[in-house]
């Protein structure tokens, strides 16, 4: 008998079931739409077709949304309740189960569609309803029950009857739309009440069409009842924790799911992976309680926990709590409850430092056994070149309150010999420290770099910037070096108010505090040691000894000792254990050249008349010299110990004297102690024959000095005066630009530091004229010289040739005159010598008192009335016209 070829009509709704069929969710009545063959009509603001694919649906409320982000975002953020974003309308989606696979325990009722095909000798496809008394009809077999089955004994009930009807059909079966169910979600939902759903619908389906549960909802006692019984429990913690969906179970027509109030929560702050508040049942521990957090971090400490709780007076109370222990991770999680957990401590328990002058300075782990070799294997790989082999130290922990003991070793010693005393052996928490040698330091710019980028991050990019150049370290350390820094006066500031310009003591108390914020986290921060390589000696000590200040009690006196004199690093050095006079001095980097081996001094302080709490000082003498050979008592130092080095008396490495010119010899001689000047001049062969001994220049680094003090003292004179004549009512020829603008050329002159000598005495050895000569002193020696310079206010200054026949006025003529400006009653002579010759009478006459002789300068000054009204003018003129001549004359070799 052959089937009908066709679809199962539906059946027509009836006008009240169409009221009904409004109330429903669009997403709904999009499915209904489609299983009874209606088109829905299209709107502005809605449109769908029965063509399209099903969307994910939303359930959107933008008004509240919107009002409630903006309440969020007015207040400061606080710990959230777990579990409940999980309905956030803004994130959570839910997914319609119309179309999802049907499982094959499913069971079939009213208004469920299942898709029939036949294939073998008849194909064709029916779509068959479940009628409401349960039956499907069956094309050309009639109807057959199915409500109540299963969806897979239907599928074998109606298959089986087709093949017992039907020789050579055979057919499948499959799920079409499923039929729609009323549940009832009450409660503390968030948005309670009645739901048209697909049959498949769970319960965390039903609570994302509820939109999820309220603020004060449980999440872990949910309950679906059924005709007034309890059929099922849900957990949701299950679910979000343990990913277990056991008991989300499939909700049936009239199923009510409640939602109670929360009974009990808890709150997991600090070092946990997930810190919130969660729902405590009244079996769940305190480990329970921990583990809904996720556990705690690898840096949460769980030995020292803390937990608040409300005691029997409704008062919140503490309580330290073990977590490693049972007794107190098995104790019950109540309601209010807060569970710290804390920080562990930065500290490492089983570490070593490495810091200074080292190839790769940073933490190492600590064994049993370590060796200050097992640390530092190799001079060449582990060590810099600047490194000093002679002194290091470990800085040690000495007990539970973080003080420390000093250790000094000889690093040479420990790499050369193993099995010395040298090659400490470590302990846990050691700090070894290698310096560099004297004052050295290594790559200085990237430290400075380093503080110039901390200062930056704190501003807001000043656009004034050249304070940060240059060597910050040293300037900020020198700093902090002073015993009593001056306060820097701060103005106050908002606390966001961004730093835009910054006064001088400003300026510097934030280099200095940067600065010490470095050393002060040089032994604990990764950063700042791996930038301990940068730091010189006394740098790298600062925060030992600022701990050996720290930690200097009644009863454990202040252990540093001072070491001052012809050293090369002079300063505070920390008070090792067991440390002598020696251990000092290699501290200090060793002795320089021109120490004094045969005496030092160590100064004492002791303890004096009690009742007066007075101290006394005894200095005590030590020959060095003895004490590195053995011969003497290699002295123990105590606490504020002082050893000063003396210098060797009159000791100089490098005494030199230059000689140029006219000697056989020129150049730079080495000379002795108390050696004189017509010694060194006959070491150097003597004079040539061409020499000019009368013209002789002689210069001395004091007298440079001294020339340079007298000159600018003169400056602030003249620069008086010229403000006095600015403010006072006289006139002034010249207008104070013009004579600030002389004074600042008048500053660039460069002393010379000429000093007068009679060369041929000194040669002749004449004690009368000789002198000792001193380190730096200068010898020129100029070749005979003929002429007569003429310079000043003349026509035409020059030089002329010497004539014996002619006298001052004669040279005068020859060099046009005077001019107008000159001051032709104060002209002078400056012998080539470097003296000074005057005229016998105010003018020049025919006399030939005052002669001329080769070599020399005839000077004519200006006429200070004529120039302007201040006296110093002369005293300038005269500086500029020496000078000019001095420089000519060393100019002329």
């Amino acid at each position: 008998m052959a089937l009908p070829i066709g679809n199962v009509t539906a059946a027509t709704p009836s006008p009240a079931m169409l009221e009904q069929f409004k109330k429903l969710p669009r997403a709904e009545q999009e499915r209904l739409a489609r299983q009874y063959g209606y088109q829905l009509p299209t709107s502005a603001g809605n449109s769908a077709t029965a063509d399209m694919p099903q969307e994910v649906e939303r359930l959107q409320q933008p008004g509240k949304l919107r009002e409630q982000t903006e309440r969020f975002k007015d207040k400061p953020q606080q710990v959230e309740r777990f579990g409940l974003k999980l309905f956030d309308a803004e994130i959570s989606t839910f997914a319609p189960v119309s179309n999802q696979p049907v499982p094959d325990s499913y069971i079939l009722g009213a208004d469920d569609q299942l898709l029939l095909q036949l294939f073998g000798k008849q194909n064709d496809t029916f779509t068959l309803v479940v009628a409401r008394d349960g039956n499907v009809n069956l094309p050309d077999i009639g109807p057959v029950s199915v409500a109540g089955l299963t969806f897979n004994k239907a599928n074998e009930l109606i298959v089986e009857r087709i093949r017992s009807a039907n020789i050579g059909l055979n057919a499948a079966v499959s799920m079409g739309q499923l039929r729609t169910i009323n549940i009832f979600v009450a409660g503390e939902a968030k948005y309670p009440g009645v739901y048209a759903v697909s049959a498949l619908t769970s319960v965390t389906q039903a609570l994302f069409v509820a939109g999820g549960v309220s603020d004060i909802g449980s999440l872990r006692e949910i309950e679906v009842k059924r005709a007034g019984k309890t059929v099922a429990q849900f957990d949701l913690y299950d679910l979000l924790l343990r990913g277990d969906s056991r008991n989300d179970v499939h909700l049936k027509h009239g199923d009510v799911l409640f939602i109670p109030p929360v009974k009990a929560l808890a709150e997991v702050r600090g070092e946990v992976k997930r810190p919130a508040i969660y729902e405590v049942k009244p079996n769940d521990t305190l480990a329970n309680l921990l583990s809904m957090a996720g556990g705690a971090k690898a840096n949460g400490y769980i030995s020292a926990a803390v937990l608040e709780r409300f005691n029997e007076s409704r008062l919140r109370d503490f309580r330290n709590i073990d977590l490693t222990k049972v007794a107190d991770s098995s104790l019950s999680a109540k309601a209010g409850d807060v569970l710290r957990i804390a920080a562990s401590s930065q500290r490492v328990e089983n570490q070593l430092v490495l810091a200074g002058a080292v190839a790769r300075p940073g933490f190492y782990a600590w064994r049993e056994g370590y060796k200050v070799t097992d640390i530092v294997r190799s001079l060449w790989s582990d060590l810099l070149l600047s490194a000093d082999l002679h002194y290091a130290i470990i800085v040690r922990q000495i007990n539970s309150a973080g003080d420390i003991d000093v250790i000094q070793f000889n690093l040479a010693e420990a790499l050369d010999n193993p099995s010395s005393q040298h090659n400490i052996v470590l302990k846990p928490r050691d700090s070894i420290m290698v310096f560099h040698h004297g004052d050295q330091f290594y790559q200085r710019e990237k430290l400075n770099q380093h503080v110039r980028e901390t200062i930056l991050e704190k501003l807001e990019w000043p656009p004034e910037q050249r304070w940060l150049i240059g060597d910050l370290a040293s300037s900020a350390f020198a700093k902090l070096q002073e015993t009593e820094p001056e306060p820097a006066v701060q103005q106050p500031r908002e606390e966001d108010e961004p730093v835009l310009f910054m006064t001088e003591p400003e300026r510097q108390a934030l280099l200095q505090s940067t600065l010490q914020g470095i050393l002060e986290s040089l032994l604990t921060d990764n950063e700042a040691l791996q930038l301990s390589v940068h730091f010189n000696r006394q740098e790298l000590l600062y925060p030992v000894l600022q701990k050996l200040r720290q930690q200097a009690r009644i009863n454990d006196n202040l252990r540093i000792v001072t070491i001052g004199g012809d050293v090369k690093v002079p300063g505070e050095y920390p008070l090792a254990a067991n440390s002598r006079v020696t251990d000092l001095i290699a501290a200090a980097g060793g002795l320089n050249d021109s120490a004094y081996f045969n005496r030092a001094e160590l100064s004492r302080s002791s303890s004096g008349n009690a009742e007066l709490n007075g101290v006394s000082i005894n200095h005590q003498a030590i020959d060095l010299a003895a004490v590195f050979g053995g011969e003497a008592e290699n002295i123990a130092l105590q606490s504020r110990d002082r050893l000063n080095i003396f210098a060797t008396p009159d000791w100089t490495t490098n005494r030199e004297v230059i000689l140029a010119g006219e000697v056989r010899f020129p150049g730079i001689y080495k000379m002795r102690q108390g050696e004189r000047l017509s010694d060194v001049i006959q070491r150097a062969g003597g004079l040539t024959d061409n020499a000019f001994a009368f013209g002789a220049i002689f210069t001395r680094k004091q007298i440079q000095e001294k020339e340079a003090t007298q000159v600018a003292k003169l400056l602030e004179q003249l620069k008086s005066d010229i403000a006095t004549r600015a403010l006072s009512s006289e006139q002034a020829q010249a207008s104070p630009q013009d004579s600030m603008f002389m004074l600042n050329e008048l500053a660039k002159i460069k002393p010379v530091g000429r000093l007068v000598i009679n060369l041929e005495q000194i040669v002749a050895q004449n004690p009368l004229y000789d002198m000792v000569v001193e380190n730096g002193d200068m010898l020129h020696v100029p070749r005979y010289n003929r002429a007569i310079t003429v310079v000043g206010e003349v026509q035409h200054a020059g030089s002329h040739r010497y004539d014996g026949s002619l006298d001052v006025r004669d040279y005068l003529n020859l060099a046009g005159g005077f001019r107008k400006r000159a001051d032709n009653e104060r002209v002078y002579i400056v012998r080539a010598d470097g003296s000074v010759a005057l005229p016998s009478t105010s003018r020049f006459s025919l006399r030939r008192s005052t002669l001329v002789q080769p070599g020399d300068t005839i000077v004519v000054p200006v006429d200070t009335e004529y120039k302007d009204s201040l006296t110093l003018w002369g005293q300038v003129t005269q500086i500029f016209y020496q000078s000019a001549i001095a420089l000519a004359a060393l100019n002329s070799f």
